[in-house]
């Protein structure tokens, strides 16, 4: 198997051990005849590469995160069961760009259609 494929495999193994529903359903807590679950909201996120150079030996490395934010809670009390969302606070900045780069992105021409300009105009 080579180096990217066995970080991919070590990453993402380790990343299962944290996916449950425990992990976005959370331990019912009572308080004055109410029972508060919370949920939350889960992002995982990987990445890994590997290369050698001319003259060295090959390498390569990988990392992962993992994002919680709690998003609603299910109030179970004597008129039933009801789930409450959570106010969410606005996007961050790094959200929002997560969210707008990989649209400029693919608004970019490609490598090959610049070529094709420049021939053109050229």
């Amino acid at each position: 198997m080579d180096t990217v494929a066995e970080i991919i495999k070590t990453i993402t193994a380790e990343m299962q051990k944290s996916l449950s529903a425990k992990t976005v359903v959370g331990d019912p807590v009572t308080i004055e005849g109410k029972t508060i679950v919370p949920l939350v909201s889960l992002g995982m996120g990987f990445g890994a590469g590997a290369g050698s150079g001319k003259d060295a030996p090959g390498g390569g490395g990988g990392g992962g995160g993992m994002g919680i934010k709690p998003v609603a809670v299910i109030v179970i009390d004597d008129r039933g069961a009801r789930v409450e969302t959570l106010k969410q606070p606005k996007p961050t900045l790094v959200e929002q760009l997560a969210e707008v780069v990989p649209r400029i992105a693919e608004s970019m021409p490609t490598k090959k259609e610049r070529q094709v300009e420049v021939e053109e105009t050229g």
